[in-house]
């Protein structure tokens, strides 16, 4: 009884994004049904203020999204290890953990998660609260990751097109999101018209995945 319980207090604090992946069968029903992004804004931005609230999202520290952090992580060395990554939407500053780079920039809205990254800030290791979407940096980024976060701004292809236009020469956009949905993969495509895809692969860790791509202007 007491793990019942413990059980469904869990599931009461999940959010409704957290508790549909949990499900094989209704992550797989969100893969081909054809739900614009707009339609679940709504529910994303809640669910987004909620993990904030709760503990500035922890979870993703779980073991099911430490592929995709890899992943992440990886790319984003093979084109600027040497060089400057802004990591737009940077919550507690996971993606840096573990990351090669000459200077980093982490950027987030959410004050408590930028309080949390802050004991890892150092000479090259910096974190902002400001709103990603039109943030600008104070020198042009090698590389700017925008890792799990486009659908949850306003304009997502708006915000990525500011920050392709803010490269260093020879920057990429590497942009991760969830891919089995419809939207998500809407997402990756009107951004392929609009600039070039470098590269792009698919991580998956049980029945989760995620696209990783990497454009150029």
């Amino acid at each position: 009884m007491t793990t019942e319980i413990q059980r469904s207090t869990k599931s009461s604090r999940e959010t409704v994004v957290a508790r549909v992946l949990q499900s094989k069968a209704a992550a797989g029903l969100l893969s081909v049904a054809p739900i614009p992004l707009s339609v679940v804004r709504s529910i994303l931005a809640r669910d987004n203020a909620r993990e904030n609230r709760k503990d500035s999202w922890q979870r993703l520290r779980e073991s099911n999204e430490a592929a995709r952090y890899r992943a992440v992580r990886s790319v984003t060395e093979r084109y600027a290890r040497n060089g400057f990554v802004l990591d737009v939407g940077c919550s507690q500053g996971i993606l840096q953990e573990g990351l090669s780079y000459t200077r980093y920039l982490g950027v987030d809205n959410c004050e408590q998660s930028i309080l949390l990254a802050g004991p890892k800030s150092a000479p090259r290791t910096q974190f902002v609260c400001a709103d990603g979407s039109n943030f600008i940096a104070d020198q042009p980024p090698d590389a700017v990751v925008m890792n799990e976060v486009i659908y949850y701004l306003p304009d997502p292809i708006g915000a990525v097109m500011h920050h392709a236009e803010q490269l260093a020469p020879g920057g990429v956009v590497i942009i991760s999101v969830y891919a089995r949905t419809w939207s998500s993969r809407q997402l990756l495509r009107a951004i392929a018209k609009r600039l070039n895809l470098v590269e792009s692969s698919l991580v998956r860790s049980g029945h989760l995945a995620w696209a990783v791509a990497v454009y150029r202007p």
